[in-house]
């Protein structure tokens, strides 16, 4: 503001305003020459006079259409003045108001401005930042181009009068331009700092700029590489084929770059992409390129292990499925406990839990455990690996029959190494310890059973020579006999050991089809009731004990039926037999009859009165080789046999004893058809 006083209160302002008067005087004798000229050439000044108010208003008009501001700012009483528009206040605005309007920043801006034109110079322009509101210190700035034109007093001395300041409001155009380089400098540094290479190429494909990461990827020399600006994009290796013809179109590929002249061997995603201008003609191309080779690393790795993770699911998932069929076949569970939550889960597969229950549950399933006993806790007995056979309450399977379990527990810790449970299988191995036990039953019968054959070989051997001495014996002193009587009654003895040898061998080659695979029944249609009466003779001859009477008891005077008759008579021999050896006194009844419950059967009994049977030996009086008493005479296969053919006529066998000294009755059931209904008949033998 100074410096603009000082310009204007220099020491020429006499001589500017002798100056001026001498200007009004010219202009004085200008108008009254002009006056005498108009009269002299009125037409041509009128000519010309239309001519300077159409030019008036065509500037006039212009300064209406281009919305500009005209300022005349008078040096005599440094006031500004509108000449056009409303920029300034009707009544004008000195020099030092209106600095206060001008930005801060733009004050020496303006007033440089002001000593351009002070200084001689005809015409100076700049731009300011100008308060629209005329409110000082409102902040409404604008921005203003002011365009300067001096007027001198004299063209020779150059001394200024007026200023003409032609004023344009230049607010949007300057922040448009603003906003441009905002972001102008934002997509360069997008472009500069982009994870991608860019660069731009003119339509005749050279290049005109590249990033940093392209000058990176394609291992650019310097800035300016001459390899690369002097060389269009048609030319380059991995363009020359696609672009041969330069029809430019979007392209997106992935390749193998190799630029031998810069050392570039890598895999790179390359991106084309044509701009065309209004008229559909190529103005530049824009060209993309990322270098993927590290990401095609990790995508076959990636690759790699993914197949390694297939081949191991399904590895798992083998395993998992062989255990499965291993934990279903075994009749097996997974389980798991938690000491902190005292709870057992149990597992049927892998991954789904059957049930969970607390360790207060789980003791009871146990059978006369020490953790009912309360000797014992699941905290103790997790805290090592173990394995144990329980006899346990079922523990996954419906029923009340006891179970036996073999139990497999590994203790599991946390990361401080303190116990958090167990884990381990279930493995119901009932059916294994059943086995065990028949297979123990079993060994100890066949012990038995040997034991039972070496005391049947000696017995055998015992029964054969008895009957064979007493034969051969008797047949020596059978000669030496005179009388009939003496003879008969000799004859008589060697009969019955004959008998007696007779049996002895029809039960071992019984034994042996037994042995050899089972007795065969030769079933035919036959009249039992008199079959009956025919055995009932043969065996009566057999009871020869004073005191025992032989009953024989007959209900039917007829009863067809198909049977093997042999086989029944085998049976009841073999009771009879049995009976005779331990009946002493009373008698020995044999009988039948033909029931019709469970389809139709024979039932056949004989009943003595002899020694009786203990309930004890009752249900293995009929297992081969057993004989109650070893003083008796016989092998123990009478019985035996005997149960074999009632089950191999499908029937049953057994014996009613009310122990001893009160006799016995065994009885058969064999199961057969009636032919034919008869009459009922007792009859008494």
């Amino acid at each position: 503001m100074n410096t603009f006083l000082q310009i204007l209160n220099n020491p020429y302002q006499a001589e500017i305003q002798g100056v001026a008067m001498l200007m009004v005087l010219t202009v004085l004798a200008i108008f009254i020459i002009s006056w005498a000229l108009n009269r002299i050439s009125i037409l041509r000044i009128r000519k010309d006079t239309a001519r300077i108010q159409d030019l008036s208003t065509v500037l006039q008009h212009t300064l209406n259409v281009s919305r500009n501001y005209v300022v005349k700012l008078s040096l005599h009483d440094q006031k500004g003045q509108n000449l056009h528009g409303d920029f300034l206040p009707e009544d004008g605005m000195s020099y030092m108001d209106s600095l206060e309007y001008i930005h801060p920043e733009d004050r020496q801006i303006y007033t440089d401005f002001l000593k351009k034109l002070l200084g001689g110079e005809s015409m100076a322009e700049c731009t300011f930042r100008w308060d629209i509101s005329r409110q000082k210190h409102q902040g409404h700035w604008r921005y203003i181009y002011d365009k300067g034109i001096t007027e001198f007093l004299s063209e020779s001395q150059k001394i200024p009068a007026n200023i003409y300041c032609t004023l344009t409001d230049k607010t949007e155009q300057i922040e448009q331009e603003k906003e441009e380089v905002r972001l102008t400098d934002k997509y360069r540094i997008i472009f500069e700092q982009g994870i991608a290479g860019l660069a731009f190429y003119d339509k005749d494909g050279m290049l005109i700029t590249a990033n940093k990461k392209m000058q990176e990827i394609l291992n650019f020399q310097s800035e300016h590489d001459p390899f690369y600006y002097g060389n269009a994009i048609y030319d380059l290796p991995t363009f020359r084929e696609i672009l041969n013809n330069r029809h430019i179109e979007e392209l997106f590929f992935c390749t193998k770059s190799v630029v031998i002249e810069r050392g570039v061997n890598c895999y790179t995603e390359m991106r084309v992409h044509p701009i065309f201008d209004e008229k559909k003609e190529l103005v530049y191309i824009a060209f993309s390129i990322r270098d993927i080779t590290q990401e095609r690393e990790l995508y076959l790795k990636q690759k790699e292990n993914e197949q390694g993770l297939l081949k191991t699911n399904e590895a798992i998932q083998r395993y998992e499925t062989e255990l499965q069929y291993l934990m279903d076949m075994c009749d097996m569970r997974f389980f798991r406990t938690n000491c902190i939550e005292k709870t057992c889960t149990i597992y049927k597969s892998m991954s789904v839990a059957e049930t969970t229950m607390s360790f207060d549950e789980l003791v009871q399933h146990f059978v006369d455990s020490p953790f009912r006993a309360g000797i014992m806790n699941f905290e103790n007995y997790f805290n090592v690996p173990r394995t144990d056979l329980t006899h346990m309450h079922p523990f996954f399977h419906e029923g009340e029959e006891f179970q036996w379990n073999f139990i497999d527990s590994v203790p599991s810790y946390d990361e401080k190494g303190k116990l958090v449970g167990s884990y381990g299988i279930i493995r119901n191995v009932t059916p294994l310890i059943e086995k065990q036990e028949r297979l123990k039953q079993e060994t100890e019968r066949a012990n038995d059973s040997g034991r039972r054959k070496s005391v049947f070989m000696a017995n055998m051997t015992h029964e054969i020579r008895t009957p064979l001495n007493a034969i051969v014996g008797f047949s020596d002193v059978l000669p030496m006999l005179q009388t009939k009587e003496e003879k008969a009654e000799i004859i008589r003895v060697i009969m019955n050991n004959c008998d007696m040898l007779l049996r002895l061998i029809n039960d071992i080659l019984a034994v042996s089809d037994l042995e050899s695979g089972g007795i065969i029944l030769l079933p035919a249609e036959t009249d039992f009731a008199a079959d009956f009466n025919d055995i009932c003779k043969s065996l009566a001859q057999r009871v020869q004990i004073p005191g025992v009477e032989f009953i024989a008891e007959n209900p039917y005077t007829s009863l067809r039926t198909s049977i093997d008759k042999d086989r029944i008579q085998q049976v009841l021999t073999n009771f009879v037999t049995n009976a005779i050896k331990y009946t002493q006194q009373g008698h020995i009844k044999v009988g039948y009859e033909y029931r019709e419950a469970d389809g139709g059967g024979l039932y056949l009994y004989c009943e003595d009165t002899g020694s009786g049977i203990p309930k004890a030996d009752q249900t293995k009086i009929f297992e081969r080789f057993v004989k109650l008493n070893d003083y008796v005479q016989g092998t123990g296969l009478g019985l035996n046999i005997s149960k074999a053919i009632a089950e191999k006529c499908g029937g049953k066998i057994g014996v009613i004893s009310e122990g001893e000294g009160k006799g016995s009755t065994f009885w058969v059931w064999i199961p057969c058809q009636r032919i034919e209904t008869v009459p009922e008949l007792n009859t008494v033998v």
